[in-house]
């Protein structure tokens, strides 16, 4: 959990901040149960946050770079993806009503969660496609092996499964 106490920060006059610098190493963010989560494993978190005390809430400010753990599309092969998260995002204080298109929420005792907001920036800063680097060249379709690691023995020259029977009068 990435959670801070921002319960001074709750009392305070409008306009007051806080900085929070935040250096964490490896984290599982999930939105729920661990028999149904989404895991979104970071190996770490780096960044300067600024907190602003306003009307009905707190907005978040700053940049975070992080490392994801992913799968490579080609040859599924686990690699680590960096990224930069620019946040800026309202978190509403118990009591204030909603805060307009706001979902996230400091808690009665005074605690933010950044982990919320981290997993779906996190999600969205994914590629489409994530590969281990822009030349991967894969798995064979034919016997599965990692053509980055290895040459495969396979034929070359592919028939069409519809026209193989001709093949046999050659």
């Amino acid at each position: 959990m990435i959670r801070f106490d921002v319960s001074a920060l709750t009392k305070a006059p409008l306009g007051t901040s806080l900085t929070l610098d935040i250096d964490t190493g490896p984290q599982h963010l999930s939105d729920g149960p661990p028999e149904v989560a989404e895991v979104l494993d970071v190996n770490y978190l780096r960044g300067t946050m600024r907190l602003t005390r306003i009307e009905r809430g707190l907005l978040l400010q700053g940049v975070l770079e992080s490392q994801l753990e992913l799968e490579c599309v080609r040859c599924l092969e686990p690699f680590a993806l960096t990224i930069t998260l620019e946040l800026e995002e309202t978190f509403r204080l118990s009591g204030a009503g909603q805060v307009k298109d706001g979902i996230y929420a400091v808690s009665d005792e005074g605690w933010l969660d950044l982990a919320p907001l981290l997993r779906e920036q996190g999600w969205i800063a994914i590629p489409m496609k994530p590969l281990c680097s822009p030349d991967c060249k894969g798995l064979c379709p034919q016997c599965g092996a990692n053509l980055n690691l290895e040459p495969c023995t396979c034929e070359r020259t592919r028939v069409d499964p519809r026209l193989a029977s001709l093949r046999d009068l050659l």
